[in-house]
């Protein structure tokens, strides 16, 4: 597992979203590393972490990464991106005495819908197989202006081409649409409700919209929530992170 490690302070988990890398979270270390150690990893099948065949990429194998990640560094401070926040959420209502907050940045909700069968498995079904190996081929040539034209970096968007297809769509339906996920998520209400929460989206967001905020605030009724004008989906890169630093700043002073 790769994982990018840098400042010095309170451990802050940097759970990076879908396809990405904890090279996501670069511009967060060189704002905050005075007073935070950044542990960014790349999750298993994404970024420069093996992809191994045989894994699983579901939602406890990431969860179990992310504790090897974390080691045992306390307090932590959970903050995750997109689908990473929804595992940020879920690492962090398992270990309450040892997070100090959670912040979910543009999160989606899940579904818990059991989505497409084929995504259970990662394996497309025979009509979508040959979709699926052009895709393959294409993606580390299309990563870098697709990403560019998203508001990254040449470096994140290198890195989403890099994904494995197989890790994509599994953890996809683990931590979207997996039929057991009610059940941990009354966890995350259950063990969160003393543990400061942030929520942060921008406006015009149009992957995560406005219903997942407030039904995570539904969650997390505590939680204190931003929504910054614009940005869309990459908003805090796009800003610097200054919404997340400027939370930290008022929340966790000194």
């Amino acid at each position: 597992m790769r994982v990018r490690r840098a400042g010095s302070g309170t451990t802050l988990l940097a759970v990076h979203g879908l396809g990405g890398s904890g090279r996501y979270w670069d511009g967060l270390a060189d704002v905050v590393g005075d007073r935070f150690r950044i542990v960014a990893p790349d999750l298993a099948g994404f970024g420069a972490s093996s992809k191994p065949r045989s894994s699983s990429y579901d939602r406890r194998s990431h969860l179990d990464d992310l504790d090897a990640a974390v080691g045992a560094s306390r307090p932590v401070i959970a903050v995750g991106h997109s689908i990473g926040g929804t595992l940020a959420a879920l690492w962090a209502a398992e270990r309450p005495d040892r997070v100090r907050a959670l912040i979910l940045v543009a999160a989606p909700f899940p579904s818990a819908d059991g989505g497409q069968a084929w995504m259970r498995e990662g394996r497309p079904p025979p009509g979508m197989r040959l979709a699926a190996r052009g895709f393959r081929l294409l993606l580390p040539v299309l990563s870098l202006p697709v990403g560019l034209a998203r508001g990254y970096t040449a470096a994140i968007s290198l890195d989403h081409g890099r994904q494995r297809l197989h890790a994509r769509a599994r953890t996809m339906w683990s931590l979207l649409h997996d039929p057991n996920l009610p059940d941990e998520l009354e966890r995350v209400r259950e063990a969160l409700v003393a543990v400061p929460v942030l929520l942060v989206r921008a406006r015009d967001d149009r992957t995560v919209l406005a219903d997942a905020v407030e039904r995570w605030a539904t969650l997390l009724p505590h939680a204190d929530r931003v929504e910054v004008p614009t940005g869309g989906h990459q908003f805090l890169v796009r800003e610097g992170f200054e919404p997340l630093v400027r939370w930290l700043e008022a929340t966790m002073p000194g």
